[in-house]
C-alpha cells in the first residue's frame, strides 16, 4: 500500500528539497515534475547509528519494553517491537484545535530494518485534504503502537476530528499510545522549571535547535502566507522544526525507558528525579527499586530540605508497608534529628513506640516533641485534629492502668 502512494506522488529526500529551497531564486523558477496533486511526501532514511542529542537513534530499538509498558501505561508494550512504533507529530492551522483547524503537515518516523525512515506528507492545497488523509492511511498501514508529545490532548482528537470529516478511520488511533509529555511532567516536573519539548531537548537529550528553526506560535501564519504567496522558503524553517520534534521523540522515549530501567547508569538523574522515580517505581510494585531511588535522592541532596522531606517521608512510608518497622523507625528518627521543626516525624514515633515498641515513656517523649513543634509553627487550626488525638493518648499513657491492663491498650499494628 505505501509503496502504491509513493508511485503515485512525487517523493524528495529532504536534503534535496532543502538544497533546492537554499538555491531557488523566486518562489516560480525551476519547477519540473508531475502535475501537482496538491500534496507533497519526503522521506529521509537515517541509520540508527545517528546520533540525535547523546543518543543515537538505535537506543530506541533496544529500549527496555518492560519499563516503556509501565510508563505509557498499556501492557500491551510489552509485545510491540520497535519496528511497529510510529512517531507522529502534527503542524497546524492553529494552535487550539477546533473544527476550524487544519493539519498542513504530519511528520513520522519509524524503523525500516536497520533504519529509521522518517516521512513528511505536507498539505501543499487544502482542497487536497482528502487525499492527504488518504496517503497518511497507507503510509502507516500496520502501526502497532504510537508515540506523540502532546498528542492526547491534541494531535489525535485533531486527527481524528480530520478523518471524520471524511468518512475515515485510522488504525493508529486503536493502538496503544504513549503521550510523552504526561511522563516528562510527571518525572522533571520538580527539577526542570519547563517540560516542553525544546526545553527537555536541552536539559536532557543535549541538544540546541537550529537557528533556521520557527518557534511554534509562528508556524499558522507562516503557513497562512505560503498559501498566499507559494513561496516555499516560508516553510523552510516548518519542517525543521517538524523533523526535529519527532527525532527529539525518538531519543526521548529511548532515554526514558532506559533511565526508568537502570537509573544508576544515567549521569543526568539526580535530585528530584530520584523521588519521582522511587515513587513510580512504588506504584508499580517495584519496592526494592523505590528504596533505592529514596535513598539515593537523600545520599545526593543535602541542601535542599523540601527534598529531603519528602524522600525522608516517602522512604519510612515505603519500609512501614514493607513491613520493616524498625527501619522506619530509624529513618523518622533520623528525619526528626536532621529537620527539628518537622512534626510527622516525631507523630510517627510516637505511634510507633506505642503500638510496636510497647515504651510508653519513648511515646510520651516524642508526643510531646510533635505538639511542641506544632506551637512553633504557629498554625493551630492545621493541627487541630491530631492535636487532640495526641493530647488524649498522653493522658492515657499517664493512666497507671495502661500499663496494668492489657485490654486498655491500642493494638499493635499501624492504622
Amino acid at each position: 500500500m505505501a509503496d502504491s502512494i509513493r508511485e503515485r506522488m512525487p517523493v524528495e529526500s529532504l536534503e534535496a528539497r532543502w538544497r533546492r529551497l537554499r538555491g531557488r531564486s523566486s518562489p516560480t523558477e525551476g519547477r519540473s515534475g508531475p502535475p501537482d496533486t496538491g500534496i507533497r511526501l519526503w522521506e529521509e532514511t537515517l541509520s540508527l547509528f545517528t546520533w540525535h542529542g547523546d543518543l543515537p537513534l538505535e537506543a530506541w530499538r533496544t529500549a527496555p519494553r518492560g519499563a516503556v509498558a509501565t510508563l505509557a501505561g498499556h501492557p500491551d508494550w510489552l509485545d510491540i517491537p520497535a519496528e511497529g512504533v510510529l512517531f507522529l507529530d502534527t503542524e497546524t492551522t492553529g494552535l487550539v484545535g477546533g473544527a476550524g483547524t487544519m493539519i498542513f503537515l504530519l511528520g513520522f518516523a519509524r524503523i525500516e530494518g536497520e533504519a529509521l525512515v522518517f516521512r513528511q506528507l505536507f498539505l501543499a492545497d487544502p482542497a487536497a485534504e482528502p487525499a492527504f488523509w488518504q496517503a497518511f492511511l497507507g503510509l502507516t498501514a500496520g502501526v502497532q503502537g504510537l508515540v506523540t508529545f502532546n498528542g492526547r490532548g491534541f494531535d489525535l482528537p485533531l486527527i481524528e476530528m480530520r478523518l471524520n470529516r471524511y468518512g475515515l478511520r485510522w488504525g493508529g488511533l486503536d493502538a496503544p499510545h504513549w503521550d510523552l509529555l504526561p511522563t516528562a511532567r510527571r518525572l522533571w516536573r520538580r527539577r526542570l522549571p519547563s517540560r516542553a519539548l525544546m526545553a527537555l531537548e536541552e536539559a536532557v537529550l543535549g541538544l540546541e535547535r537550529s537557528p533556521d528553526d520557527v518557534p511554534g506560535a509562528e508556524i499558522p501564519s507562516r503557513y497562512w502566507a505560503y498559501l498566499q504567496r507559494r513561496d516555499p522558503d516560508l516553510l523552510e524553517g516548518v519542517f525543521l522544526h517538524n523533523r526535529q520534534d519527532v527525532l527529539s521523540m525518538v531519543t526521548l522515549a529511548a532515554r526514558l525507558a532506559h533511565l526508568f530501567e537502570n537509573p544508576e547508569r544515567d549521569p543526568a538523574v539526580q535530585g528530584w528525579d530520584w523521588v519521582q522515580l522511587g515513587r513510580w517505581y512504588q506504584e508499580s510494585g517495584r519496592w526494592e527499586a523505590a528504596e533505592r531511588a529514596f535513598r539515593r535522592a537523600l545520599e545526593e541532596e543535602a541542601g535542599d530540605p523540601e527534598l529531603r522531606r519528602t524522600a525522608w517521608h516517602a522512604l519510612g512510608n515505603l519500609l512501614r508497608r514493607m513491613g520493616r518497622l524498625e527501619e522506619a523507625a530509624r529513618v523518622w528518627r533520623q528525619w526528626a534529628m536532621e529537620l527539628p521543626e518537622e512534626v510527622l516525624p516525631a507523630v510517627r514515633l510516637a505511634r510507633y513506640y506505642e503500638r510496636i515498641h510497647r515504651d510508653p515513656w519513648e511515646a510520651q517523649r516524642w508526643a510531646r516533641i510533635a505538639l511542641a513543634r506544632m506551637d512553633a509553627q504557629g498554625c493551630p487550626e492545621r493541627w487541630a485534629s491530631l492535636r487532640e488525638s495526641l493530647a488524649r493518648r498522653l493522658a492515657q499513657w499517664r493512666d497507671p492502668l495502661w500499663d496494668a491492663d492489657p485490654g486498655r491498650r491500642p493494638g499493635r499494628t499501624e492504622e
